[in-house]
């Protein structure tokens, strides 16, 4: 996850060096920071808390039901290309999300009368690169409302299922790779094997999932000082997650929701 992590804040600071050196020095008068200039003009860094929800549907009975709630946070770098000054934009970038959906539930060994705790974890990481229209309502001399929508390529970097349980003084531990379905296991004992009880018992996600999907969203901020900015915003995912045969069966898609703060630069 370090490694993952330091790649993609990597990216990020690539990103903004890029801009930095294309990017001319922009005068600004004393005392009225960036007055009179662009307010959107230049690189923004963006960070912010991001809910994601999934829904599952039978394609055969048309019944739908949810499929997971993961919490976490964005972090990202955009930048806006004028399509008509101090009014509308091109506004692209990229975005890290980190998401979990924490899990911890009593479950029967088969044939005992026994049982364990199962302590694991939903965890997924994504980038996305957004692809929007952003209009500015200018309201007063340092404060604006901006209204933006657009789809935002998202990839996925890793979804893993993480389940750990003690018994007996006895450490389990297994991941489920939700992308190529492996299987990485440690512990147990002859009482109680994790991955065994896992496969049998349906506790693995039912068919892999894709890597890839198109968000379309839209959101509503507001900009102050042309530096600090604020937006909320929902993205409906459009492609099926469920790849494969089971795709065939079953449809599930992601909504997203996101609340974000900001600089600009």
């Amino acid at each position: 996850m370090k490694l993952r992590f330091l790649t993609i804040l990597a990216a990020l600071l690539a990103f903004a060096s890029l801009d930095a050196a294309a990017q001319p020095m922009r005068p600004s008068r004393p005392g009225r920071l960036h007055a009179g200039t662009d307010a959107f003009r230049g690189i923004g860094l963006t960070f912010g808390y991001v809910n994601s929800s999934y829904r599952t549907l039978d394609l055969a009975t048309d019944e739908a039901s949810p499929s997971g709630l993961l919490h976490g946070f964005t972090l990202g770098l955009t930048k806006d290309f004028t399509l008509l000054p101090h009014a509308l934009y091109f506004q692209t970038g990229l975005n890290y999300y980190y998401q979990n959906d924490p899990r911890n539930d009593n479950v029967k060994i088969p044939f005992t009368d026994m049982s364990v705790r199962l302590v694991g974890d939903w965890e997924e990481h994504h980038i996305g690169i957004p692809l929007r229209l952003k209009y500015d309502l200018h309201l007063l001399d340092r404060v604006g409302l901006t209204f933006d929508a657009g789809p935002t390529l998202l990839m996925g970097l890793s979804s893993k299922y993480q389940y750990k349980t003690k018994l007996n003084d006895n450490v389990a531990s297994v991941d489920y790779n939700l992308y190529n379905g492996k299987v990485n296991a440690s512990g147990g004992s002859s009482d109680f094997d994790l991955e065994d009880w896992m496969e049998k018992s349906g506790m693995y996600p039912y068919g892999r999932l894709g890597r890839f999907d198109v968000m379309l969203g839209a959101s509503v901020g507001a900009h102050f000082f042309h530096v600090l900015e604020v937006r909320i915003g929902y993205d409906w995912g459009l492609l099926n997650r469920y790849r494969k045969e089971v795709a065939d069966m079953y449809s599930m898609h992601r909504g997203q929701f996101t609340l974000s703060a900001g600089i600009r630069f």
